[in-house]
């Protein structure tokens, strides 16, 4: 599963940041990401469902799944494994279908060499 590292603005521009992990070798890769997808992922990283305990950190990983929302064509929801310490929960989020799409990418890639096009940060 890509796990989720975090989500930032640079000038007027905004960027996801995804770790993935293939075959033993992984990175760490930037990629643009519009408003409603910045948004989307600063709420997840914000979401915190487990007590906080200082030294626990929280860490998301796209599950694999998402919906269309019915009312709006652009948004779907998606699922988001989240683990604290030994606890862990899959939790459901809306954002834009464009952001849903770049995070199924990035689970069906089958070497890291098909994300070579991205900035890679590790």
């Amino acid at each position: 599963m890509p796990e989720i590292i975090d989500a930032y603005e640079r000038g007027s521009e905004r960027f996801g940041v995804i770790r993935v992990s293939l075959s033993g070798e992984s990175a760490t890769l930037e990629f643009g990401v519009e408003e409603a997808g910045y948004k989307a992922l600063k709420r997840i990283l914000e979401s915190h469902p487990f007590s906080v305990t200082p030294g626990i950190r929280h860490r998301y990983f796209f599950a694999g799944s998402a919906s269309k929302v019915s009312v709006d064509p652009h948004r779907c929801r998606f699922s988001v494994r989240i683990e604290g310490g030994r606890d862990a929960k899959s939790t459901e989020f809306e954002g834009p279908v464009s952001l849903a799409a770049n995070l199924m990418w990035f689970a069906d890639l089958k070497a890291l060499s098909e994300a070579s096009a991205l900035r890679r940060l590790t």
